[in-house]
């Protein structure tokens, strides 16, 4: 959420390592999700759950992590609902974590990782059932054109299931970004919950940083902290579906 450098897949491969390694990271963020998930993003185990029974249509069929990451959220949604996964992230550190932890989450599925932006994923028309992308879409610059290739890759009547930020300097409206890429709105739903638990998170690592000074995650998270605390934003959960 905090401004900074250009959030490159360099910039990202470094705060993934940094997140891998911190044990508060781990202990704090991750919070109530299961073991192995990754804690990377301020999803909540309710939200995985949701976003589940948002894409139970993709059993036997296949699921797009958008953004991927490290792979734990993606990986588990896959087992949950019984789908294979494609991962896509440009971030190959992101990548590397998340192929070398599948076996471990979802031992059981199916699946592939491209290292590829998310607006040239590479990947065929029409050749996904579902996509999840997870506490990013704020992040990215060209967010038209990455939800345009949500578009493209979906099959028809599709969904897609976003989680993000609405906040006036880098995503006002999900809703007016799902109708300029082509895609039908089924729903922007308002969690405040996910707002006031990631907000106690961002207090936490200011307070703990100074004690904990060689906790490189936990000390990315408090410079994020600064910014964000000072924000005022909604935290959503967005549904679209591609036109049949």
């Amino acid at each position: 959420m905090a401004e900074g450098p250009p959030l490159s897949a360099e910039v990202f491969d470094t705060l993934f390592r940094e997140a891998a390694a911190s044990e508060w990271v781990q202990r704090v963020l991750g919070g109530d999700l299961p073991p192995g998930v990754d804690a990377f993003s301020f999803i909540t185990l309710d939200g995985l759950h949701d976003i589940a029974v948002l894409l139970a249509e993709c059993r036997g069929r296949t699921l797009l992590d958008l953004a991927c990451g490290r792979g734990g959220p993606g990986l588990w949604l896959a087992r949950q609902i019984g789908a294979d996964l494609v991962g896509v992230d440009f971030s190959a550190v992101g990548i590397d974590h998340a192929r070398s932890r599948a076996a471990d989450i979802a031992p059981d599925v199916q699946v592939n990782y491209v290292v590829a932006d998310a607006a040239n994923t590479t990947l065929p028309d029409d050749s996904v059932d579902g996509i999840v992308c997870v506490d990013a879409i704020q992040l990215m610059t060209d967010k038209i054109g990455v939800l345009a290739e949500v578009r493209r890759v979906l099959r028809p009547a599709g969904r897609a299931v976003l989680t993000t930020w609405e906040e006036s300097e880098r995503l006002a409206d999900l809703a007016a970004l799902f109708e300029a890429a082509g895609l039908l709105v089924v729903s922007v739903e308002e969690r405040p919950d996910w707002l006031a638990r990631e907000r106690a998170i961002y207090e936490r690592a200011l307070t703990d940083a100074p004690r904990y000074p060689h906790d490189a995650g936990l000390q990315s998270l408090a410079q994020e902290a600064e910014v964000a605390l000072l924000l005022s934003t909604r935290r959503v959960l967005g549904v679209a579906k591609k036109p049949r």
